[in-house]
C-alpha cells in the first residue's frame, strides 16, 4: 500500500514537471533537503517509474561511502549501461551523460545522497549542474546541514519543513482520540515519520486518551534506531549539548541554554556546529532544543542514570534560582536524585505563568496519592487548558478523579472537564457533567456550574434541558438563577416574567468576565442589541487583560454576533476571525466552529456567498460530529439567505422555516431570521406564512421598542401590503428607524425594497432618488453585491449616469437589457420576475419586444445576440 502524502503538495508538483520535462527532452535538477523522518525516501518513491521515462535509481550506504565510484558502479547498473573508464570528474559526467542519453529520456533518482562515496557524487554532481538541454535529470535527497550537501551547490534546493499542526492531523488514524491525536502531533514536532511510529504504537488505553501516550519512539522502530545511533556517533561533549537539551522541557525558555562544562557555546564553536548538523536539535534564540519533544525523550531514555544527572546539575548551574524557582528546584532534585521537593514546586508553581503548568504537572507527580495529589493535578490540567493543551488537560482530570475524596474538590474536577467537553467535545456530555458537578460544590461555585451547563445547553439548542437547567439552579438563589430562570420564560414566551428577571440581572451584574456576558445575553434576548453589544465589548476587554482568558473566544463570540446583528458585518468578521485563530489555538474545536458560522453570517449580509458558504462549509463537519445544533441553525440561516441572494426563494423558504422548530433553545437565531423568512415566502407565493411569522416577529419587536427591529418589521409589513400608499408609509417609517440608528446595509436594503415598489408605480423620478442613496450607502460600506443590484435598478429606472454594461442593442430599454442579461444567465421567466419584482406576463411580454427589436426567434438566439455583435449588424 503507498505511503500516505501530506503537505507536500508544491513538492509533488516539482517532481511531476521535473519528470514530464525530461520526457520531452529538457533535463534539470533537484535536490530534496530535509532531516530524517521529513519523507525524502516517500517522495522520490512517487516518481512514476513506468512510461516513456526510464528511471534509474541509487541509495547512498554508510558502509560503501568509502569505496571509490561504488555509487556511480551501482547507477550504472540500474540504468543498464556499462559504467566509464576511471578518469577525472569532468570525463567520468561527461561519459555518463552521453551512455545515460543513448538510451533515450531517464530521470536518475539519488536518495541519501549525503551516503555515497565523494568521487561519485562529484560526478552526479557536476552532471547535473550541465544536463538542463537534454533528456537526463537528477533528483538528489540529503539532510540539509549535511556536509555533503556543499558538493551539491549550484543546485536547485528544495526544503521539506515539518508539517503544520494541520498536515499532521491528516496523519493520524482516526481510532486515535482527538486530543491524543493533538498531543502525538506535538511530541512528533512535525515529522511525519515519527508522528506515524508513535501513533502505531498507543495502547487501547493510550489511544482513548485514559493514558499518557507515549514519549519516546517505539523500541524497534526505524526513528529510536536513527536517534540513537545518532547520538552515539557524537562526539562527548556534543552528546553533552544534545542531552541538556533533551532534559529541559519546551515551555523551559531557559531551560536549555548552550552551555558547555567550560562555559558558554559561541556561534563560531565546533562543538555547535556539530550538534547543529545532527538533526538532533534546533537552535533558537534562547538556546539549543530538542528538534522534537519525542526525539528529547528518545536521548534522555538512551543514556545512564548517571548521565542524566549530570545534565540536570548542568541545566540547574544554568537557571537563576529566583527567577526561575520551581524549573531549578526540579531540575536540581533531579541531579541529586530527590523526590521530596513537591511542596516547594507547589509553592513556586505560579511564579512564571509560562512554566505554570509544568511546575504543578512535577509537583503532583511527586505527591503521594490522597486529596493533595489530586488538587495539584488539577492545577496543572487548567494550566494546561489555558494554553490549549487539550489532551493533557483531560488526561491530568481523569487522573486527579482517580485521587480525589467525594465532596467539593471532585466537584471542581468535574467542572474543569465539563468546561472542557463544552468548548472541544460533545455539549450534551459536557452538561451533564456539570449539572453533576454542582450537586458536589458550594452555592456560588455551583451557580457557576449550573450557568456553564446551561450554555452547554444552548450550544446543542435543547430548550427542554436549559428549562431543566434553571429549574435546578434555582435553588442557589443567586443572581445567575435570575439569569436562567429568565431566559428559561422567554423560551416559553412568558415574556413579562422573563422581561423581569434578565432586567435584574441587567442591574446586578458583575464587571467579571461571566458577568459581562451574562448581561450581554440578557440585553440581547431584551432586544437591547446596543446594550449587549457594550457589555460583550466590556467582556472582551476583561479577558484580554487577562480576567479569565480561557472565554476570550466565548467573549468574541458574543461580540462578533451583536456586530452582525447591529448591521456591522465587517466589525463581527473582524471579531470571528480573531475568535477562530484564538480558539484554534486553544484548543476550543467548538468554539472555532460557532465563529465561522458568525462570520458566514456577516459576510451573506454584505452579499458574498461565496465567502459565506465557505466559512459555513469549514465548520460544517463539527457542527454534525459533536451536535452543534445552535451553530446549525445559524448554518441553515446563512444558506439561506444565500438562497435570496441566487434568487431561490422557495429554497430559502423550505431552509429557513425548518429553524421554527418548537421546544429548542433558537429563539433568538428563529426571531432574528423571520426578515428573511418572510421575505422569501412572499416571493414564492407563501404570503400566509409570511403574515404569521410576521406577526411573531412584531409582537416581539414592539415589546422591545428597540429601533433596529421595528425598522425590519415595517419593511416587512410593506413587502406584504396591496395598498401601494400603506406599502410607501410602512417603507417610510422603516427608512427613518434605520436612518436614526445609524444603519448602513439594511437602510440600502430597504431602499432597494421601496425604489422597486415606486418603479412599479411608474414614479421612477423618485426612484431613482432613494437608488442613488442606498447605492452611496452600500458602496461606501463595499458591499459589491449590493452596489451591484442598487445600480442595475438604477439603470432600469432609467438613471444614465451610472456606468451601463454593453447594450445588446440601440433601441433595448434598461429593463429590457436587463431581462437580457439575466436570460443569458440561464434564468428562467419564473425567475427573472421574481428578481424584477415583476409578473411573469410582463417578463413575456418584454421577452416578445426584445426578440422584435434584435431580429431573434428563441432564448438560444438571444443567448448568442447578448454575448457577440447583434444579427442585425452582421
Amino acid at each position: 500500500m503507498a505511503a500516505v502524502i501530506v503537505g507536500r503538495d508544491d513538492v509533488r508538483a516539482r517532481l511531476a514537471a521535473l519528470h514530464d520535462d525530461v520526457g520531452a527532452g529538457r533535463g534539470g535538477a533537484l535536490v530534496l533537503a530535509g532531516v530524517r523522518g521529513m519523507g525524502r525516501t516517500t517522495l522520490v518513491e512517487t516518481v512514476p517509474t513506468d512510461g516513456p521515462v526510464r528511471t534509474a535509481t541509487v541509495t547512498g550506504f554508510a558502509a560503501e561511502s568509502e569505496l571509490p565510484w561504488a555509487g556511480l558502479q551501482r547507477l550504472c547498473a540500474a540504468a543498464g549501461i556499462a559504467p566509464g573508464a576511471v578518469g577525472d570528474v569532468a570525463g567520468h559526467a561527461t561519459t555518463l551523460y552521453e551512455r545515460l542519453a543513448a538510451g533515450g529520456s531517464v530521470l536518475c533518482l539519488v536518495d541519501d545522497a549525503h551516503l555515497l562515496d565523494v568521487e561519485s557524487l562529484d560526478v552526479l554532481a557536476f552532471m547535473a549542474r550541465r544536463c538542463a538541454r537534454g533528456p537526463v535529470a537528477v533528483v538528489f535527497t540529503v539532510p540539509p546541514e549535511a556536509p555533503e550537501a556543499d558538493r551539491l551547490a549550484g543546485l536547485d534546493v528544495e526544503r521539506l519543513p515539518p508539517l503544520t499542526d494541520d498536515e499532521a492531523l491528516r496523519l493520524v488514524p482516526g481510532r486515535i482520540a482527538a486530543p491524543v491525536a493533538a498531543e502525538l502531533v506535538e511530541t512528533a514536532g512535525g515529522n511525519p515519520s515519527d508522528l506515524l511510529e508513535l501513533a502505531e504504537s498507543l495502547t487501547a488505553g493510550q489511544a482513548a486518551g485514559r493514558q499518557p501516550p507515549p514519549r519516546e519512539l517505539p523500541a524497534g522502530g526505524r526513528g529510536r534506531d536513527a536517534v540513537v545511533r545518532t547520538f552515539r556517533g557524537l562526539s562527548e561533549a556534543a552528546r553533552a549539548l544534545v542531552l541538556r537539551a533533551a532534559c529541559a522541557e519546551p515551555s523551559e525558555a531557559f531551560g536549555a541554554t548552550g552551555m558547555s562544562s567550560d562555559g558558554p557555546v559561541s556561534a563560531a564553536d565546533p562543538v555547535l556546529a556539530e550538534v547543529q548538523r545532527c538533526g538532533l536539535v534546533r537552535t533558537t534564540t534562547d538556546g539549543v532544543r530538542a528538534v522534537s519533544p519525542a526525539v528529547g525523550a528518545t536521548v534522555h531514555a538512551a543514556v545512564s542514570d548517571a548521565e542524566r544527572r549530570e545534565a540536570h546539575a548542568a541545566l540547574a548551574a544554568s537557571l537563576d534560582p529566583q527567577r526561575h524557582r520551581a524549573a531549578w528546584e526540579w531540575h536540581r532534585a533531579c541531579a541529586d536524585g530527590r523526590t521530596d521537593v513537591a511542596d516547594r514546586l507547589a509553592a513556586a508553581a505560579d511564579d512564571n505563568p509560562d512554566t505554570a503548568a509544568l511546575a504543578w504537572h512535577r509537583a503532583a507527580r511527586l505527591t503521594p496519592p490522597g486529596a493533595e495529589k489530586a488538587e495539584r493535578l488539577r492545577r496543572a490540567a487548567c494550566r494546561y487548558w489555558a494554553e490549549g493543551r487539550v489532551g493533557p488537560a483531560r488526561r491530568l482530570l481523569w487522573h486527579a478523579r482517580e485521587h480525589a475524596p467525594s465532596g467539593p474538590l471532585a466537584g471542581r474536577i468535574l467542572v474543569a472537564a465539563g468546561e472542557i467537553e463544552l468548548r472541544d467535545g460533545a455539549p450534551e456530555v459536557a452538561a451533564h457533567q456539570l449539572m453533576l458537578a454542582a450537586q458536589s460544590l458550594p452555592v456560588d461555585e455551583a451557580a457557576d456550574a449550573f450557568l456553564l451547563a446551561a450554555e452547554a445547553r444552548r450550544t446543542a439548542a435543547d430548550g427542554c434541558g436549559y428549562a431543566e437547567t434553571a429549574r435546578r439552579a434555582a435553588e442557589t438563589e443567586t443572581l445567575v438563577a435570575t439569569h436562567l430562570a429568565g431566559i428559561a420564560a422567554m423560551f416559553t414566551r412568558d415574556h413579562a416574567a422573563g422581561a423581569a428577571a434578565l432586567r435584574r440581572v441587567l442591574e446586578e451584574a458583575g464587571d467579571d468576565v461571566r458577568g459581562a456576558l451574562c448581561a450581554a445575553e440578557a440585553a440581547m434576548t431584551l432586544g437591547r442589541p446596543g446594550l449587549a453589544h457594550d457589555r460583550a465589548a466590556a467582556a472582551v476587554a476583561r479577558a484580554r487583560g487577562g480576567d479569565n482568558p480561557t472565554l476570550l473566544p466565548t467573549a468574541l463570540y458574543q461580540f462578533s454576533l451583536t456586530s452582525a446583528l447591529l448591521d456591522r458585518p465587517h466589525a463581527a468578521v473582524e471579531a470571528s476571525a480573531e475568535g477562530v485563530a484564538l480558539a484554534a489555538a486553544s484548543g476550543q474545536r467548538n468554539t472555532a466552529a460557532e465563529h465561522e458560522v458568525l462570520a458566514g453570517l456577516a459576510y451573506v449580509s454584505l452579499g458574498d456567498r461565496d465567502a459565506a458558504l465557505a466559512r459555513v462549509a469549514s465548520a460544517q463537519a463539527r457542527i454534525d460530529r459533536v451536535g452543534l445544533r445552535r451553530a446549525a441553525a445559524l448554518a441553515d440561516w446563512v444558506r439561506g439567505c444565500a438562497d435570496l441572494l441566487d434568487d431561490r426563494p422557495a429554497d430559502a423558504f423550505r431552509r429557513l422555516n425548518t429553524l421554527f422548530v418548537p421546544g429548542t433553545g433558537r429563539s433568538t437565531v428563529q426571531v432574528a431570521a423571520i426578515p428573511q423568512l418572510v421575505e422569501s415566502a412572499i416571493r414564492c407565493g407563501e404570503s400566509d406564512s409570511a403574515r404569521r411569522a410576521l406577526e411573531r416577529y412584531e409582537a416581539w419587536a414592539e415589546s422591545t421598542g428597540t429601533g433596529v427591529w421595528l425598522a425590519l418589521a415595517h419593511r416587512c409589513r410593506a413587502l406584504l401590503a396591496a395598498d401601494p400608499a400603506t406599502a410607501e408609509a410602512q417603507f417610510r417609517d422603516a427608512v427613518e428607524l434605520q436612518r436614526s440608528g445609524g444603519m448602513t446595509l439594511e437602510l440600502a436594503r430597504t431602499e432597494l425594497a421601496y425604489a422597486r415598489a415606486l418603479r412599479r408605480q411608474r414614479r421612477n423620478r423618485e426612484a431613482r432618488s432613494v437608488l442613488r442613496d442606498a447605492f452611496r450607502l452600500a458602496d461606501d460600506a463595499g458591499a459589491d453585491y449590493w452596489a451591484a443590484q442598487i445600480r442595475d435598478e438604477l439603470r432600469a429606472a432609467g438613471d444614465r449616469a451610472e456606468e451601463a454594461a454593453p447594450s445588446t442593442g440601440e433601441d433595448l430599454t434598461p429593463q429590457q437589457e436587463r431581462i437580457v442579461r439575466l436570460v443569458a444567465d440561464g434564468r428562467t421567466n419564473r425567475e427573472i420576475a421574481e428578481r424584477l419584482a415583476i409578473s411573469r406576463r410582463t417578463v413575456e411580454h418584454h421577452l416578445r419586444n426584445i426578440f422584435v427589436r434584435l431580429g431573434v426567434r428563441s432564448r438560444v438566439e438571444l443567448v448568442a445576440a447578448a454575448s457577440g455583435p447583434s444579427p442585425r449588424h452582421e
